[in-house]
């Protein structure tokens, strides 16, 4: 029967079968979650204080650019994309994801867009900022986009009909 339904095309998610699941390690996680306290201290100590200031802001300011850019792209993709994304904090998963089954040519669309959209936003700011600022923000877009290139460089070789969940232990990969 569901031989049938795929060739009908009349498949739904719950029909897709699972291909593969990377799991992620609770040490990796928890690594990943404390990274960002040692750069403060050594933001703070090479640079000063205003390291203080200029880490949280820059978090904000690359949450923001990574949610403008995910945003227009999902615009031009269709309506029907965008509703299926929303602001995540879990995980490994920080910034503006999707909340379901993604299509892999999409995702890789919105990560590739945000990886280099956010570089040259940076490197157009970099004449403006002072370097500890800079350098905040750099860290919080390699930050973010850690976990999301992990995805494509895993996902080479596989066919471009997948579909990805993104679950806050693990990432799943399904084909219909």
């Amino acid at each position: 029967m569901l031989e049938q339904q795929r060739e009908n095309g009349n498949a739904t998610i719950y029909q897709y079968q699972l291909i593969r699941k990377f799991h992620v390690p609770q040490l990796l996680l928890l690594i990943y979650l404390l990274v960002p306290i040692p750069v403060l201290l050594v933001g703070t100590f090479l640079f000063s204080w205003h390291a203080l200031f200029y880490m949280p802001a820059a978090f904000l300011i690359v949450l923001w650019i990574h949610f403008v850019v995910s945003h227009s792209v999902l615009l031009i993709r269709g309506p029907m994309y965008r509703k299926k994304w929303r602001l995540r904090f879990s995980g490994i998963w920080f910034g503006f994801l999707p909340d379901q089954h993604m299509g892999y040519s999409v995702l890789q669309q919105v990560l590739l867009q945000n990886l280099w959209i956010g570089f040259v936003f940076i490197g157009v700011l970099v004449a403006w900022l002072p370097l500890p600022f800079t350098l905040a923000l750099l860290f919080w877009h390699f930050w973010f986009m850690a976990p999301r290139i992990s995805i494509l460089l895993s996902m080479r070789g596989q066919s471009k009909d997948v579909m990805i969940k993104l679950n806050p232990q693990d990432v799943s990969y399904y084909v219909q």
